[in-house]
């Protein structure tokens, strides 16, 4: 991204002016790292590396570190509302309005207005005084935020959908006090929701990225990664109880038995502007079963175009691990697209050359019929080749 920076400083006639220590492209990778890099991992730790290894390929002797802490944040990419929801204070789509949405955008608005100005800042500007425009921000998004993660507790709190109903009635009305006389309620909830062995820290998408989301074209460029691999039994024991529910409640069709990636895939893609990009790494079932149902066969009948696809690719590291690459646009793009190294002229859902997305039509006269195969438990009758017993 700092190489197409600089040429396009250099088409345009505009190369700004370089400190002199400093060459042209170690300014250039600390302007991308300030303005156009975002991250979000529920590992504290994970985001402390990402930031360290932004550090260590943008430092420049006698200047300040790259502020990047209003770029790379902790949190759950796969746990978090929209603003819409949350002015509905519900996590389904549907016209309520509970909250004021004026009050609402006047908050995020004034969250933007600070971090266009860390966005901006000279580069000798010092970190201090960006931090404060943080601080500030986040505590003019802290309202919205509180009521995000009030309507997830909510949610966690219950494992039926009618006692969530009910949990998220009681939440709202704590809410609706905590505004005049701050509800210790809230806070508890909240409270128990981040805490225990599988605390879950919400992260809300379009409040926490303001300047990406409240833009003309809104949504994100670009997305890149490496999502978690986990299929039912791991993602259940791995995460906290009604961690599934959740994902099959906010990704409408798809299916318990799909693997978690094909969650990220749903993610990315709703995040991303109009005809804006992702490319993820996926096990090598993403197009495969109820894992390609859950993922790329929603996309594709949703507007998406996978473009490009590796299915088979061995990990070049010592992990004994084949994936598949990815990569899909939000909108519609002509031909021809590259499968496996080869030009084709479509990428189907099954990553493959020719036919739809959709799931195979079942057949009538298999209809009240079923067939599952063998299923194998247990080690079952067997012999000891290295005994001597008769």
């Amino acid at each position: 991204m700092a190489d197409e920076l600089i040429s396009s400083w250099h088409y345009h006639h505009q190369v700004p002016v370089i400190p002199p220590d400093e060459d042209e492209i170690l300014f250039a990778r600390r302007l991308v790292a300030q303005r156009c890099l975002y991250g979000v991992d529920r590992n504290a730790m994970a985001v402390d590396l990402a930031k360290l290894s932004l550090w260590l390929a943008t430092l420049a002797k006698d200047h300040p570190f790259t502020f990047i802490d209003h770029a790379i944040r902790v949190g759950d990419s796969l746990v978090g509302l929209t603003k819409k929801q949350i002015a509905d204070f519900h996590w389904k789509d549907e016209p309520r309005r509970v909250l004021g949405q004026d009050v609402i955008e006047r908050r995020i608005k004034g969250a933007t207005a600070y971090r266009k100005e860390i966005l901006e800042a000279d580069e000798f500007v010092s970190p201090e005084l960006k931090r404060q425009k943080l601080a500030l921000a986040d505590d003019a998004l802290g309202l919205v935020r509180l009521a995000g993660d009030c309507v997830i507790a909510a949610f966690f709190a219950e494992d039926k959908d009618r006692a969530r109903n009910d949990k998220r009635n009681e939440l709202l009305g704590h809410f609706t006090a905590y505004l005049n006389n701050l509800d210790p309620a809230v806070d508890e909830a909240v409270s128990v929701l981040r805490s225990g062995e599988f605390p879950v820290t919400p992260f809300h998408w379009e409040i926490e990225f303001p300047e990406v989301f409240d833009r003309e074209n809104p949504g994100f460029d670009a997305i890149v990664g490496n999502p978690p691999f986990a299929g039912k039994n791991t993602l259940i024991n791995g995460n906290r109880e009604g961690y599934l529910d959740w994902l099959k409640t906010i990704h409408e069709e798809s299916h318990g038995n799909g693997d978690l990636v094909a969650h990220f895939f749903r993610r990315a893609f709703n995040l991303l502007r109009p005809q804006g990009c992702f490319g993820l790494l996926a096990t090598n079932t993403i197009g495969q079963g109820d894992t390609r149902s859950t993922g790329l066969r929603w996309l594709c009948t949703r507007g998406g175009t996978i473009y490009a696809a590796r299915k088979r690719l061995r990990w070049p590291g010592q992990a004994a691990v084949v994936v598949s690459v990815v990569n899909v646009c939000r909108g519609a793009i002509p031909g021809p697209f590259l499968l496996d190294g080869r030009e084709v002229p479509i990428i189907t859902a099954y990553l493959f050359h020719a036919g739809g997305h959709e799931n195979p039509a079942t057949l009538q006269a298999n209809a009240g019929k079923s067939f599952q195969g063998s299923t194998v438990l247990g080690m079952g009758f067997t012999f000891d080749d290295t005994s001597s017993d008769d």
